[in-house]
């Protein structure tokens, strides 16, 4: 898959963390910052990739690893 580009503030994830999603830590999903939420994407965009959103980076990541097993399992 190829990521996209994202003009909001880039957010650099120590993906070697011991508290993180498998499939995080795995497929290293972009995360970034727009205002108050935080975004993880793996994918050109929402629809065709992976997305997911939150007020943390941690809840981001958490929505973005439900989202990859929702469409994991289709």
């Amino acid at each position: 898959m190829k990521k996209t580009s994202i003009d909001k503030e880039i957010i650099h994830v120590d993906y070697s963390q011991e508290n993180l999603p498998a499939s995080v830590k795995n497929f290293q999903p972009s995360v970034y910052r727009d205002g108050e939420m935080y975004h993880c994407i793996l994918g050109t965009d929402k629809e065709q990739g992976v997305f997911g959103s939150g007020k943390s980076v941690e809840e981001a990541m958490s929505e973005w690893d439900k989202a990859y097993q929702g469409k994991k399992s289709h």
